[in-house]
């Protein structure tokens, strides 16, 4: 059982990635009793844009296998040791290291992703390496996150979908402009960009 991300790595135990939140939760949260199935969707559709905002599965805690090749930019060298930038942020834990089927043991990798694995000799730019890892939030940790997606489908909820200038034969409908711009639950404006920040994956050395 597993689950291939849409950002480059699998979870080794699962084969469905959960939302963030669900129907419950953001009745807790809000007060708001609205339709559970629309609620539900628009969830998933705020839940879907934050992680690929930030580049990885962000929640639950969960076992990683991140494969790729040495001549991949997230992978470098600085002398004698190979840096590799694991595609996740608050790992906890890196069970085994690999390289061209080679085992390492000497290595350190901090809660940021960021992977030192020490004494690497040279290495031929398509050779395999895998890293097996848990990264992923839990508990209160969420509370940000889910605080942003209980906001996001607020605004999803409060405006209905409409339609934009669109015609067939002689129908002409038009979308609601404020639904098109920033009331979808996908829609991140820039103050949920800057809360997301600690989240999002590091970039390229």
């Amino acid at each position: 059982m597993s689950l291939l991300t849409t950002w480059g790595y699998s979870l080794t135990d699962i084969d469905t990635l959960p939302d963030m939140m669900d129907a419950d939760g953001f009745r807790t949260m809000t007060g708001r009793s609205d339709d559970e199935d629309r609620v539900n969707a628009e969830i998933s559709a705020a839940c879907a844009a934050i992680r690929n905002y930030v580049g990885w599965h962000l929640a639950p805690a969960e076992d990683c296998d991140f494969r790729t090749i040495a001549s991949d930019r997230r992978v470098t060298r600085v002398g004698r040791d190979m840096l590799v930038q694991l595609p996740a942020r608050y790992v906890t834990e890196v069970t085994s290291v690999s390289i061209n089927g080679t085992e390492y043991e000497s290595f350190y990798a901090d809660p940021n992703g960021l992977l030192r694995v020490f004494d690497v000799p040279m290495v031929s730019r398509s050779d395999l390496v895998v890293i097996r890892y848990t990264a992923g939030l839990t508990g209160e940790m969420l509370a940000p996150i889910s605080e942003l997606i209980a906001h996001r489908v607020t605004h999803a909820l409060a405006v209905p979908p409409g339609i934009t200038s669109e015609a067939s034969g002689g129908v002409s409908v038009t979308y609601n402009a404020t639904w098109i711009n920033n009331s979808r639950a996908t829609a991140l404006a820039g103050d949920n960009k800057e809360l997301l920040v600690p989240y999002k994956v590091q970039g390229v050395f």
